[in-house]
């Protein structure tokens, strides 16, 4: 979960226009999901990754990629059997591109600004503060079964043995950790009542969000990149 946890920096891509990053985001996966080609899905790869370069979180990036390495042998696996070598590739690479496009977004954007990016869009007040509430707690939420964890360590309990075992061991973990979710939303409720929250009251915002000739030029120069996939598919091929 930490691979999805904001980090302030003062970068080129922390500086952009968080609707900036979404259409980037939303380009980035649907083109890996169109391209059908190894060579296009590694072009993809390549810019995430220099994505990642400008905003100094490439340490972060290569941990997004080790923590979903199991998900992609299994479905590569899976893939390999059905489908072959190739096919296997390509799925594997597009759902690298995928996860790795939205991890990327979610390192480089304030999640304040994400929810004003998307009240922008015309969404929801309440669907935003959802969204934007789940990614926050979800990081909470991985830091609290780590606490669950090492109190349960630090009373001699043993969560090592066979896959069976280590699956009843980890099961014990889940009531303590409902409780504890359970709990937090009630004070999040309490909180958010006290201040009285109305999802419909018209809103102001302490930094309004604008599009500046950065933005422009970074999505100009997205549109060129993912048009030449589009149209120009054996540019790619040697």
């Amino acid at each position: 979960m930490q691979i999805l946890k904001w980090h302030k920096k003062d970068t080129y891509i922390h500086r952009l226009d968080p609707r900036t990053k979404i259409i980037w985001c939303l380009l980035t996966i649907a083109f890996s999901i169109i391209s059908l080609t190894i060579e296009t899905q590694l072009i993809i790869l390549t810019m995430i990754i220099i994505f990642m370069v400008i905003a100094k979180s490439l340490t972060r990036f290569i941990r997004a990629l080790w923590s979903i390495f199991p998900l992609i042998l299994l479905i590569a696996a899976l893939n390999y059997i059905y489908l072959g070598l190739y096919y296997t590739i390509v799925t594997s690479l597009r759902l690298m591109n995928i996860l790795t496009a939205f991890s990327a977004f979610s390192l480089s954007t304030n999640p304040d600004d994400l929810s004003a990016a998307l009240i922008k869009f015309r969404l929801p007040y309440s669907f935003a503060l959802m969204l934007v509430a789940s990614i926050h707690y979800s990081v909470i939420l991985n830091k609290d079964f780590s606490n669950i964890i090492d109190a349960y360590k630090a009373r001699g309990f043993e969560f090592e043995g066979s896959l069976i075992k280590k699956i009843k061991n980890y099961a014990i973990i889940l009531v303590p950790l409902i409780v504890c979710t359970i709990n937090r939303s009630l004070k999040l409720a309490e909180a958010m009542e006290a201040r009285g929250f109305n999802p419909k009251s018209k809103r102001t915002y302490y930094n309004e969000l604008s599009f500046n000739k950065n933005d422009f030029l970074f999505l100009l120069v997205s549109f060129l990149f993912f048009l030449s996939i589009l149209f120009i598919p054996n540019m790619f091929r040697f």
